[in-house]
């Protein structure tokens, strides 16, 4: 059974993102390294965040420059001698069990996850066709960056109702 966690998981890169998803069935951030997207940070402001970055000096950096950014951003930090595979030291060489205790103290039993919209109806809006669309979808609604399944899962967890995504998606058309 995955795990929910009370907040946002934030991690460096996709591999960390898959490998967590596995899991972890609440919402999870790439913040793609140093980049960090203003889009993201903007949608990241103002929710409960919980960064799991590696234990390197990218990863070091990264946590800086996120507290610098999110206040009350909560730092999980991992052993880096727990967490080693080959040449690579991160969150995806961890074991499984080390980063589920690092998260056990932020998880939520039974969270109540709310479906207002569907995949089906991202077809039918033609949100999942065109990326321009999606783009002005997550800019209205200050979701930032994502592909068409982070947006399904944010659109929910934003409780965002399938009538104003229908005006939004009107407004891109011009009608």
């Amino acid at each position: 059974m995955k795990m929910y966690l009370d907040g946002v998981l934030v991690v460096e890169g996709k591999e960390d993102a898959s490998y967590l998803s596995n899991y972890i069935a609440s919402e999870i951030v790439v913040v793609n390294g140093y980049e960090l997207d203003p889009k993201t940070i903007a949608y990241l402001k103002g929710k409960k965040v919980i960064a799991l970055l590696d234990p390197d000096e990218a990863g070091k950096a990264i946590r800086k420059k996120l507290n610098t950014i999110i206040s009350d951003l909560i730092n999980v930090e991992i052993d880096i001698n727990k967490c080693n595979r080959g040449k690579k030291n991160g969150v995806a060489e961890c074991q499984i069990d080390e980063l589920i205790g690092k998260l056990q103290a932020f998880s939520v039993k039974n969270p109540e996850i709310p479906q207002n919209i569907a995949i089906s109806d991202l077809y039918n809006l033609g949100i999942i066709e065109n990326n321009e669309l999606r783009q002005y979808v997550t800019e209205k609604l200050n979701l930032g960056k994502c592909n068409n399944k982070q947006l399904l899962k944010r659109l929910n967890l934003n409780q965002v109702q399938l009538d104003l995504l229908k005006k939004i998606v009107e407004e891109y058309h011009g009608n």
